[in-house]
């Protein structure tokens, strides 16, 4: 045999014994299929031995044999080794008399071989894998229907490893399904969210771990349509028909609904479902529920403050422009505006800052008030403010620091603070009805005398105050100090 003989030779064998292993049979248990078909072989052609063989690189495998009382031989005599090589069915009448045989310890010694007849077992592919084979110690023949029954032998032998491998391969996939569904399971189940699988009519056919957590329902009460009864009554209808709806036309779908949890609280949740598909055959679908309650409250209380700081703004707007266009008429002259304005203004702009401190549009009334006289605190002791703690509404609040504002402003320019030693006390009490009472008093000042003309600024602490509190309020210019007392409602927006 030349070199390129044995390279082919060899690369005939790897591909063999790697066709081979894939039949998964190589020491495998006797099986009574292969044992009929080496019993028939024996019977057929009247041979003590027959054997269905696997010849692999350096042994062969007997799996099924009659006469032989061993599963295995060594590859360097046999005579499959040699069969393997053939294209059909290799007949040896008397191996004394072939070369390639005669010579061979199982000839020579016991058991004195002489008779070996082998019909091949190839796969679809052509890959020949082994043989059905009958030996016998004395020399003989086959006819050509002993022949013909060895070569069917052969090729149902091939049928049955195919159909062993085929069996062989759905348990493997089986397995490694079942295992698929194991590990799906446990992670569908750690998931933080619940995770649901319908059939083609649209029935639930499973439902992870987070369902029966969340929803406190058993597992009969929540398969099929059961699910919907843990819908909120006013949102079941709607949402059965979107999910029908989607399921015949196998659509994607998302919707949000009401979802009782397992303490009898209903909780927004948004459920999301997908259509399956497998080979482009529908099977039902796959989806999602998630509790979106904290996050729709979320929602709901970003949209308050973006509504609530719009209309704080139309309001401070409005204000703006009416303590603007008032100031500006009623200023005798230029400077006077220009002196007076951006005082007003920023007194404004200081209870804004209060309101947008909080979500609530409300503000405390002491801060409120140390908000507006902030500018004058220059000494301390020069202001003394009492009262308990209430809330003012936006409206009330620049009402308020808007009076209080020109009132510090006309004490530092004529009233207490504009000597030394001079004092406001600020006052206020607060009824269960809501009654709201907030008094100035200044002490220890100049002599005070009523104004002969009442300008903007006496006109806004007098009016605009009373009109935000829905009360009464009055300025009297007492000769010890000027008086300020407000009667009216505390307010929500």
């Amino acid at each position: 045999m030349q070199d390129g003989q044995v390279a082919n030779v060899s690369s005939a064998e790897r591909r063999r014994s790697s066709v081979l292993a894939s039949y998964g049979a190589l020491d495998a248990p006797r099986e009574p299929e292969f044992d009929d078909i080496a019993a028939i072989a024996s019977e057929v052609c009247g041979t003590p031995i027959a054997v269905v063989n696997l010849v692999d690189t350096t042994r062969q495998f007997f799996m099924a044999e009659v006469g032989l009382g061993v599963r295995e031989t060594p590859l360097e005599s046999s005579f499959c080794a040699q069969a393997i090589l053939s294209e059909d069915m290799m007949v040896i009448p008397d191996a004394t008399k072939d070369p390639r045989f005669d010579c061979n310890p199982l000839v020579t010694d016991e058991p004195h071989l002489r008779f070996y007849a082998g019909a091949l077992m190839k796969t679809a592919a052509g890959v020949p894998i082994g043989t059905v084979c009958v030996l016998d110690y004395r020399p003989r023949d086959l006819n050509e229907s002993q022949i013909r029954t060895l070569r069917l032998l052969a090729r149902q032998a091939m049928t049955q490893f195919e159909l062993r491998k085929a069996v062989v391969e759905r348990n493997r996939a089986l397995k490694t399904a079942r295992e698929t569904e194991r590990r799906f399971r446990s992670m569908a189940d750690d998931a933080p969210a619940i995770i649901w699988v319908t059939d083609t009519d649209g029935r639930c056919v499973w439902l992870n771990r987070g369902w029966y957590d969340y929803t406190g329902m058993t597992k009969w009460k929540s398969e099929g349509f059961g699910w919907l009864d843990a819908v909120h009554p006013d949102d079941r209808e709607e949402s059965g028909r979107i999910f029908f709806e989607a399921n015949a036309k196998r659509i994607p779908f998302s919707l949000e609904y009401r979802l009782c949890r397992h303490d009898g609280r209903y909780r927004w949740a948004v459920d999301t479902g997908a259509p399956r598909f497998h080979n482009g055959v529908f099977e039902g679908y796959v989806g999602t529920v998630i509790d979106i309650e904290d996050r729709r409250q979320a929602e709901m209380r970003r949209e308050m403050v973006v509504r609530e700081s719009s209309h704080r703004l139309k309001n401070a707007f409005s204000i703006i422009q009416s303590i603007a266009g008032q100031t500006l008429r009623q200023a005798a002259t230029i400077e006077e505006a220009r002196a007076t304005l951006p005082a007003r203004l920023l007194a404004l702009a200081s209870a804004q800052d209060l309101l947008s401190q909080t979500e609530n549009p409300a503000a405390d009334v002491r801060a409120v008030v140390e908000s507006a006289i902030r500018p004058y605190m220059t000494e301390e002791g020069r202001f003394r403010i009492e009262g308990p703690p209430a809330m003012l509404s936006g409206h009330q609040a620049f009402g308020l620091v808007l009076a209080v504002h020109e009132l510090a402003t006309n004490a530092v320019k004529y009233g207490a603070l504009s000597v030394a030693g001079g004092h406001v006390a600020m006052h206020w009490n607060t009824d269960p009805d809501g009654t709201f009472e907030f008094t100035w008093k200044e002490t220890d000042g100049p002599p005070v005398s009523s104004p002969s003309r009442r300008g903007f600024g006496t006109r806004l602490v007098e009016r605009t105050t009373a009109l935000y509190f829905d009360g009464t309020s009055s300025l009297d210019f007492d000769v010890t100090g000027v008086r300020f007392r407000l009667l009216g409602k505390l307010q929500s927006e």
